[in-house]
């Protein structure tokens, strides 16, 4: 391939990455760009500088040093038209008080879900953000900030940055809680079969105080579940003043409280051995469990007409208190 070609394949990517995103800079750019490569923020600095100079994209100073918002300018949304791709111009993204631009209020929160989005986008999924959905999805109770998609893998991402409380709080454990149970609804055409939330490990409010996101909506989460779910942490640490530098990614299965209580009456009532099974009641529902003669290791369980295998006897027990509870 010729180098015009080159370029002028890395312009499509680049500012259709911009047009998904309505605004980014260039360390994530960068990362969506040469996913995993040593220079790649480099890279997209020079690739900005050109696009600058013909007009492609506009560059708005962050607050907190915290480096510069690229968004598309009129004539960057004309290059992606010409090569059939739509987008819309980012230059109302923000808003201009006094003659000083003032990025949106999320601005914090859209670097954290941009910066995982990249990270996934590096291990092999295709993302969408909140920007892209948004203007695609149709009207929904409650949006992801993220999906990443690999195969039948669908992530539904949030994340977390300011310290939500009550009913933003209640429907984001709804959505968290939906997803892990398989019961969301498609967004653009992609159904979620996983919740991941993505917090700053160290994260502190303004008074200098520990956020504690995780703590938080593992509660938030617990309350909101009829049932176990399982939820992926994106545990991020901060790259400068904002931004994110790495992520660890932890799963975690959250015990529902209606199902600690139900959990909470069948061992109160007592497991007593039936027909090789260990048996409980929950009024007048059943729940039994069994070691699997044909796997050892493996317990089964059965309980309100569901069925299925855990890997230890304490799990199948709480699967048995989940289905009831649900």
């Amino acid at each position: 391939m010729d180098v015009h070609a080159q370029h002028r394949l890395n312009d499509l990517d680049g500012l259709s990455w911009l047009g998904r995103f309505g605004w980014l800079r260039t360390q994530e750019l960068g990362a969506l760009m040469w996913p995993g490569a040593r220079f790649a923020r480099q890279q997209a600095d020079r690739l900005v500088r050109s696009w600058r100079v013909r007009g492609l994209v506009l560059e708005r100073t962050l607050p907190a040093h915290a480096g510069r918002a690229v968004v598309l300018a009129s004539g960057g949304v004309r290059l992606l038209a010409e090569a059939g791709v739509e987008a819309v111009s980012g230059k109302d993204i923000g808003e201009t008080c006094g003659g000083q631009w003032q990025p949106p209020h999320t601005w914090r929160h859209d670097l954290i879900a941009a910066g995982v989005l990249a990270d996934l986008h590096a291990r092999g999924f295709d993302v969408l953000p909140e920007y892209f959905i948004r203007r695609h999805a149709g009207l929904m109770a409650k949006l992801p900030d993220g999906l990443a998609v690999r195969g039948d893998h669908v992530i539904w991402l949030e994340a977390e940055s300011t310290r939500k409380t009550g009913p933003a709080m209640r429907l984001l454990a709804q959505a968290l809680s939906a997803v892990a149970v398989g019961e969301a609804a498609p967004v653009c055409g992609h159904r979620p079969t996983n919740a991941m939330v993505a917090f700053l490990a160290d994260a502190r409010d303004e008074r200098g105080h520990a956020l504690g996101h995780q703590t938080r909506v593992r509660r938030a989460v617990a309350e909101a579940a009829c049932q176990d779910v399982q939820i992926a942490w994106a545990r991020c640490t901060l790259k400068g003043s904002a931004g994110v530098g790495s992520v660890v990614y932890e799963a975690e299965a959250v015990m529902a409280d209606r199902a600690a209580k139900v959990r909470r009456v069948l061992d109160a009532g007592g497991w007593r051995e039936q027909d090789g099974c260990w048996v409980a009641n929950y009024g007048q529902q059943q729940a039994r469990v069994w070691e699997d003669d044909d796997a050892p290791g493996l317990w089964g369980w059965e309980a309100t007409g569901q069925a299925d295998r855990a890997f230890s006897k304490e799990a199948a027990k709480q699967a048995c208190a989940s289905a009831l509870a649900a």
